[in-house]
């Protein structure tokens, strides 16, 4: 159907008031001519027409205001009454479809599904409602009320097509929502009703994750509102309640974090959980929520914590170890040592390098262990001469990973070991060689690391006539911290050391 330009009619009820008004004159006529015995019956017709006409004027109103659109057709598909809204959406004046067969005004309806359910409504005598796009203008959406009468039909139509796509928009709309909300990582929606009493609330929305984060399908969650706060742990509930109150109270936010179990797995988990309220429209309240899993980062607070603790723990050992340096390296026994101190503060500054180094070491390795070879090796660098093919220095032994405690030992142990061998021994000579090698023995109690240090062409060697802060770091010391022992042998053509310690 084309849409044209609305044309004047004459309203109906003014049509309907002057015929009223010459049916009256005729009714006066009528009485006047008529004789006596056809007097009542001229009466009661011109009555029932007046009521007739009356009638009709009444409902000419109620149609022209009724704001759909409606038109009847009678027993012959003639149009018999167009109102003004469905003039205005066919588009043509009414005096050009009176009287005339809707089919032959609107051709293009032959053999549609509407004109079918006209002609079933004609046929069958009830009533029907259905929607369907309107006839020759694609796109348009109607909504139709089909019914007998005066011996056709009346129709009642009004145009949702905007209305059709708003609600369509408004159901895209809630299905992305919704869809972000049943697809998001380790997170449930959910919304609540508002109510004086916390128990009485009603639950109008459960996002699909909520099975997945507490065990609990939606359809249980949004029956029975208290099924997922019975899930909280006992010692966290009374707290949990008391803010939910508080916030119920103040309308004000309120966030929690709670231990819950999994309703199917039993597996106790961390929930950070957020409930809002918001003021709708109307002026009723709903509480917006969210539910977010996070075990993962009450574990990462947990291990941050405890690496906090161990750092301070690290920290004070280093602080002892450094005044433990500081105080052997500085022990002068008169003016003769006295004159050494410049001596002995290079020695204090290379302990704390080699300290250091083992401590650069374990951060890179986030303090979680070292490996074997570069402890070893690492000790060796002041000493190594470019030139050397390799041959001086020689390291044999599977690389081994070691904990903080045993690499920090080590690599202090090592260092006074090479300290030594470039004072007295191998490392101080052009034919110098020193081999260091490990294995692992299987012990009863667990693994064993077996070291030796080993130095050749070196100058002939005694033992000392006093043990040094050197040697007492790695008999005693070592031993002590590792709850190992070692054995330090001065043999004439090289110091032999040997470290015996558990590996665990």
């Amino acid at each position: 159907m084309i849409m044209f330009h609305i044309m004047n009619m004459p309203n109906p009820a003014l049509t309907a008031s002057i015929d009223l008004e010459k049916l009256t004159n005729d009714l006066v006529a009528s009485i006047s001519a008529s004789p006596r015995g056809a007097l009542n019956d001229a009466l009661q017709q011109a009555l029932a027409r007046t009521v007739e006409a009356k009638v009709n004027a009444q409902l000419a109103v109620v149609l022209e205001g009724i704001g759909d659109a409606f038109y009847s057709l009678d027993a012959h598909w003639r149009f018999s009454y167009i109102n003004r809204a469905a003039e205005t959406y066919f588009g043509l004046p009414r005096q050009a479809m009176l009287h005339k067969v809707i089919w032959d005004v609107f051709p293009e309806s032959e053999g549609t599904d509407l004109r079918g359910r006209y002609e079933g409504v004609f046929l069958s005598g009830h009533p029907l409602s259905f929607e369907g796009e309107a006839v020759g203008r694609p796109g348009r959406h109607l909504e139709f009320h089909v019914f007998p009468y005066n011996g056709g039909i009346g129709v009642s139509f009004r145009d949702w097509t905007e209305r059709r796509r708003a609600e369509e928009e408004l159901r895209a709309s809630e299905a992305r929502l919704s869809a972000l909300a049943n697809n998001a990582p380790a997170c449930m929606f959910y919304q609540t009703s508002h109510s004086a009493d916390y128990h009485e609330r009603k639950v109008l929305y459960v996002s699909k994750t909520c099975e997945i984060l507490t065990g609990v399908p939606v359809e249980k969650a949004q029956s029975n509102p208290d099924l997922l706060y019975s899930l909280v742990l006992p010692h966290h509930r009374e707290r949990m309640l008391a803010r939910r109150l508080e916030s119920l109270r103040t309308l004000t936010e309120c966030q929690e974090e709670v231990e819950m179990q999994h309703a199917r797995t039993g597996e106790t988990r961390w929930h950070r959980i957020i409930t809002t309220p918001r003021r709708l429209e109307n002026g009723g309240i709903v509480w917006d929520g969210i539910q977010i899993d996070i075990t993962d980062h009450k574990r990462s607070e947990e291990h941050l914590r405890l690496l906090l603790n161990e750092l301070n723990h690290r920290v004070k050992n280093t602080l002892a170890t450094v005044q433990s340096l500081a105080s052997q390296s500085f022990r002068v026994r008169g003016a003769s040592e006295a004159r050494d101190l410049p001596a002995l503060y290079a020695a204090f500054e290379a302990r704390l390098f080699a300290l250091a180094r083992g401590h650069d070491i374990l951060t890179r390795e986030n303090w979680e262990g070292a490996g074997l070879v570069e402890l070893v090796a690492q000790a060796f660098d002041p000493y190594r001469d470019p030139s050397d093919d390799g041959s001086r220095i020689r390291l044999e032994g599977q690389d081994l990973r070691v904990t903080p405690s045993m690499a920090l030992s080590l690599s202090m142990a090592m260092h006074e070991l090479c300290t030594n061998a470039a004072k007295y021994g191998a490392l101080g000579a052009a034919e110098g060689q020193v081999l260091v090698s490990w294995s692992t023995v299987e012990a009863a109690p667990g693994p064993r690391l077996v070291m030796n240090w080993e130095e050749y062409g070196g100058p002939p060697v005694s033992p000392p006539s006093r043990k040094g802060f050197g040697s007492r770091l790695i008999q005693d010391g070592l031993a002590r911290e590792l709850n190992g022992e070692v054995r330090l042998i001065y043999r004439p053509e090289g110091v032999v050391c040997t470290i015996d310690v558990p590996l665990s």
